[in-house]
């Protein structure tokens, strides 16, 4: 078993092979008689140090049920932590039965579980569906980042990207985050739903140059069913014609015929994983 980080090919490869995954900075991989047989890959989350990512294990078919996987992960949880990591996360596609039992081994918890739903380009926006009555949407504002930040911690604490888990405050509208969007080529909307002074809802835009753009929705259970298509019409209207797909990353299960009524395809269900790390001495 050696580190990652000296095998730049591999690297490319799993960029290439693993989806909505940053480009893997460290990690492991095992070799036999000279073959690469497994891989993880592991870096430090969007949201700071204290938070590992690891991407989902891969072992070759001929090399399975020999502990290759556990014994990567064990290797990688270890590098984290010794990192500084106080957490990691990981994700896995929900019908994976044998990964879930074996980072259940692992120590690690369920987070939560999402569908990830494309949109491929359309010729124009759906027709906007009604706010509910006492519902007004605001372009959200920096002023309005507490009622946002409470919102989202109170329905997404487990964050609203896998890139940058369990840290809604990385949504903060700040000076450098501008100036990171900027240079990135990326650009961002936020819009808050208030009944009175109390946040009901929230959408958020990422675009990005090339894309894919991404699009979330959250809105207050009681709330949910009259707000998502307001949501989620005034989010594609915001958009307009785009040329390339829409990303929609939303908890399983909620809101799905909404989704799929506005020509999202669902794509994946990923539970994400999450696992406490001790203080490395």
């Amino acid at each position: 078993m050696r580190a990652l980080g000296r095998s730049g090919a591999l690297v490319r490869v799993l960029a290439l092979l693993f989806r909505n995954l940053p480009g893997w900075q460290h990690g492991f991989v095992c070799e036999r008689a000279g073959r690469i047989v497994g891989n993880v890959g592991a870096q430090a989350a969007d949201s700071g140090p204290d938070t590992w990512l690891m991407a989902n294990v891969a072992v070759h078919p001929d090399y399975r049920r020999r502990n290759i996987a556990s014994d990567l992960m064990r290797a990688a949880l270890q590098h984290a932590q010794h990192s500084g990591a106080a957490r990691v996360v990981l994700q896995v596609d929900e019908d994976n039965a044998a990964a879930l039992a074996m980072y259940a081994r692992l120590g690690f918890d369920r987070l939560a579980v999402r569908t990830l739903w494309e949109r491929q380009p359309t010729p124009a926006p759906p027709q906007r569906a009604r706010l509910p009555d006492g519902i007004e949407l605001l372009h959200a504002q920096p002023r309005h980042w507490p009622l946002e930040q409470a919102l989202l911690q109170s329905l997404r604490a487990e964050g609203i990207t896998w890139t940058a888990p369990l840290q809604v405050d990385t949504l903060r509208p700040t000076l450098g985050r501008a100036l990171q969007n900027f240079l990135d080529g990326r650009g961002e909307e936020r819009w808050l739903a208030l009944h009175g002074s109390e946040p009901a809802g929230w959408f958020y835009i990422a675009r990005a140059m090339g894309g894919p753009d991404q699009l979330r929705i959250v809105a207050r259970p009681q709330w949910a069913a009259q707000l998502y298509p307001a949501l989620l019409t005034a989010g594609l209207a915001r958009l307009g014609r785009r040329a390339w797909v829409l990303g929609l990353e939303h908890p399983a299960g909620d809101g799905d015929e909404l989704w799929a009524g506005h020509n999202f395809r669902a794509v994946r269900t990923l539970c994400w994983l999450g696992k406490q790390l001790n203080a490395a001495r």
